[in-house]
């Protein structure tokens, strides 16, 4: 669907009563980091890293699912579209997935190449067809937020099944209710529109991972998540476990499994056993869950406007300066896909600096907690 205008944007805004209106993205930004914020949307600070392959990979995956699902590709497209924009990305603008460790950083790139050509010449198209990149609008309480759906689809009990696509790790069931702000947001959307809350759903498809459903000797079907280059690796205990069953040799498709990282090279009878599907992670949209979000995001907004109006006031941008606890939870964060360097990012620079001197300090024999367990090679490259 294509974007609404600025003009159909304030003539939205008009119409909901508002000042202003919100994306998801935006108030994201100030979760993560008000200073990037302050970077992107009040400075409008252009980004000085654009070696981030992250964030340029997540566009291809979603611009090639989008085309395909609104005709524009066929299925066969889909691979050597996606080829042609790895090679433009990662092997001609030399973009990185880690931008400290030159051999790290081709480990990463080729596991993610493998797992994303996986999904594209392998994934399941959609049972049911889907509304794509569709627009949707929330107002809570005179906050009006917007945003576009990836895809959005109605299944044959009537469910209303919202589906963002994924690119990155999958996240783990502890952390799942915390990173589905979005989600519920645009769920929400959707209720406000009509639909009765029970009838929405909220997932993820993860596009690195597949779910491998497969029999054990019990009787019984276990379900276990796997990265798509890992496939032959992971089954090889269970499928010598049937291949041993059924009296086969188990060494030599044992073999032809970890190479070539398939089961279709397995007899039929022990190939039978094994269902590979796309990953999708489902998130229960609970009354708990929808009302932490809609807390954490007037809180938020709420927290975003008193920053505005104190830096309208001192023109200081210390009114939208990170805590040190904040840098530091995110400072993977920074060091490796936020397009802002530290030479623009001051609190993540301050904190940069503060480990530099521990590093330097313990290097002279100075003593003191210097927490320099981790790893910081990185620093000398930004």
């Amino acid at each position: 669907m294509p974007r609404l205008t600025q003009s159909q944007l304030n003539a939205l805004i008009k119409k909901e009563g508002c000042d202003r209106i919100w994306s998801w993205s935006k108030i994201n930004t100030f979760m993560i980091s008000p200073y990037e914020y302050y970077l992107k949307y009040i400075l409008k600070e252009k980004e000085d890293r654009k070696d981030c392959i992250y964030a340029t990979t997540g566009g291809i995956a979603h611009d090639i699912l989008e085309k395909y699902y609104t005709k524009q590709i066929e299925y066969k497209d889909m691979i050597s579209l996606f080829q042609e924009n790895w090679t433009a990305a990662f092997d001609i603008m030399e973009m990185k997935f880690d931008r400290n460790d030159e051999e790290k950083n081709f480990s990463i790139a080729n596991h993610y190449k493998y797992d994303l050509q996986h999904f594209f010449t392998f994934h399941s198209s959609l049972k049911h067809k889907p509304m794509i990149e569709q627009f949707v609008k929330i107002n809570l309480e005179g906050i009006l937020i917007q945003g576009y759906i990836d895809a959005c689809m109605k299944d044959d009990e009537g469910n209303y099944i919202i589906i963002d696509w994924k690119t990155s790790s999958k996240y783990s069931a502890k952390t799942a209710d915390e990173k589905a702000g979005q989600l519920v947001i645009y769920a929400l959307g959707l209720h406000k529109a009509g639909i009765p809350i029970e009838k929405i759903k909220i997932c993820w498809n993860f596009l690195k991972y597949v779910d491998v459903e497969y029999a054990q000797k019990n009787g019984k079907t276990k379900t276990r998540t796997v990265e798509r280059y890992k496939i032959g690796d992971a089954l090889q205990s269970n499928v010598k476990m049937w291949l041993s069953h059924y009296g086969y040799e188990p060494d030599e498709y044992l073999k032809k499994l970890l190479d070539s990282n398939s089961i279709d090279n397995l007899p039929e009878i022990v190939k039978e056993k094994y269902k590979i599907t796309d990953c999708f992670v489902y998130v229960p949209l609970t009354n708990s869950l929808i009302q932490s979000w809609v807390d954490k995001v007037k809180n938020t907004v709420a927290d975003i406007e008193l920053r505005e109006a104190d830096y309208e006031k001192y023109k200081s941008d210390k009114s939208f300066w990170d805590s040190p606890e904040q840098v530091e939870k995110e400072s993977y964060y920074f060091s490796t896909l936020c397009g802002y360097s530290r030479k623009l990012h001051k609190p993540f620079d301050e904190y940069c600096s503060k480990i530099e001197k521990r590093k330097k300090d313990s290097e002279i024999g100075i003593v003191g907690d210097t927490n320099l367990s981790e790893d910081l090679s990185w620093l000398n490259e930004i």
